[in-house]
């Protein structure tokens, strides 16, 4: 670096966006710009995000809370009251995005939706979230992550069956959640760019729905002519099997033969060893061939290109390779079967517990966890940022307090210590 060139904190130094959020989405997109160096201001309602009230260990403070929100900074402000109008007025001026995952009616009456917010500053990049799309009979329903897996066919897809029989969804990530918050910081740094060539600003949507069917994009894709196992499965067996009054298990049980390749069964699947469970990861056929080789197996469908992996016989050849490999796996514990396997180049990991990552010498080497100062007066420990710019990152800061900037960007806005105090004997901001 010349003596010349200024240390950025970051590449989104100078860019203010405004986070209307709440839950998961909105404000995973906003932390996602403040670790770029954006100044993230989080606009609350009196009573907060209401996700600062789940697993809460003070007031105004949870759990879940904390890892989301890092590195904003929260304004109190009560958009119910006119008198509040003013004030979200010019922070609407100095911004060069919006982040909103709120719905529309909502949106309209809080005077925050993009067809208000672009009168004032037209510049604005305004990032829309919603669950089911901003078009369709379902454009105005509300929704969350669990519900809307249910919904696309992700819980259908993994195919988890409690002891009881009921069905099971995803609960290691919010996944569609946080898929959302990524494309939502996505919007806004093309808004951006576009802005630069056009001057313009423009409406940027997004939603679960877009997001959850992105993510199974494998899944859902279609050529005409050659239909997946799993559409034909669709289109004749589900209808038989419905017709029969099949259970969900029998009908999971048929979906998962149908959907999961033979071959993955076998070669990328997870296994139970004497003291725990390892991840196999052998895409890779040279990788596949190693492993045969380690257990002293034949596999035609891996070593003969010619080999018709479609017949009963090919069937009934992975059957019998998938229960000789539970019982290998099931002989010796994870510590040898990945110290064995890793010595001959096959991808494979243990399974391990998330709680065990906090203190994961790799992790730890790459800033992946960070621990921070709360101002609760405890020390947090977070994911940390995902992206590491080299020219510069701006400074880990914890979450915010609800309402603790007020006053520092009422400031920044231009008002002055007599018109803050009205705003705070009017309750407008707190």
């Amino acid at each position: 670096m010349s003596v010349n060139q200024t240390r950025m904190a970051g590449p989104l130094q100078g860019i203010r966006v405004l986070e209307f959020g709440s839950f998961v989405a909105g404000p995973w997109a906003g932390q996602l710009l403040a670790d770029m160096g954006a100044d993230v201001i989080k606009i609350e309602p009196p009573v907060g995000d209401p996700w600062r009230h789940a697993s809460s260990f003070a007031k105004n403070e949870s759990r879940v809370f904390i890892p989301l929100n890092r590195g904003t900074r929260s304004i109190c402000l009560d958009l119910k009251q006119d008198s509040a109008q003013g004030t979200l007025r010019k922070l609407i001026e100095s911004a060069d995005g919006i982040i909103s995952n709120n719905r529309h009616d909502t949106a309209l009456k809080l005077r925050i939706d993009y067809e208000s917010v672009s009168k004032i500053n037209p510049k604005l990049v305004y990032v829309d979230i919603t669950a089911y799309g901003s078009k369709g009979h379902m454009a105005d329903i509300p929704g969350f992550d669990l519900i809307v897996q249910g919904y696309t066919g992700a819980v259908a897809s993994e195919g988890k069956i409690t002891k009881g029989g009921q069905p099971e969804v995803v609960w290691s990530s919010s996944y569609i959640d946080f898929s959302t918050g990524y494309a939502a910081a996505n919007g806004i740094l093309a808004g951006i760019i576009g802005r630069s060539k056009t001057g313009k600003g423009q409406l940027v949507s997004t939603s679960l729905l877009s997001n959850a069917i992105g993510m199974q994009t494998l899944r859902i894709a279609d050529v005409e002519g050659f239909p997946a196992p799993a559409k034909t499965w669709h289109e004749n067996t589900y209808p038989e099997l419905l017709q029969q009054g099949a259970s969900y298990e029998e009908i999971q049980e048929s979906y998962q033969i149908t959907v999961r390749p033979a071959i993955y069964r076998c070669y990328y699947r997870a296994y139970k060893t004497l003291d725990g469970g390892l991840t196999l990861g052998t895409l890779a056929v040279h990788a596949r061939a190693r492993l045969l080789s380690v257990f002293g197996l034949e596999d035609l469908r891996v070593t003969d290109h010619s080999y018709d992996d479609s017949t009963d016989e090919a069937q009934r050849l992975g059957e019998e390779l998938v229960g000789k490999f539970e019982e290998i796996f099931a002989s010796k514990t994870t510590a040898h079967w990945f110290k064995e396997l890793r010595s001959y180049d096959i991808p494979c990991e243990p399974i391990r517990f998330i709680e065990e990552m906090v203190d994961d010498e790799q992790v730890i080497a790459n800033d992946y966890v960070v621990e921070l100062d709360h101002h609760t007066g405890h020390k947090v420990k977070t994911s940390g940022p995902v992206l590491q710019f080299g020219a510069g990152m701006p400074e880990l800061k914890s979450s915010p307090s609800l309402g603790q900037h007020t006053d520092e960007i009422l400031d920044d806005i231009g008002l002055i210590a007599e018109e803050i105090s009205e705003l705070r004997r009017s309750g407008s901001v707190s």
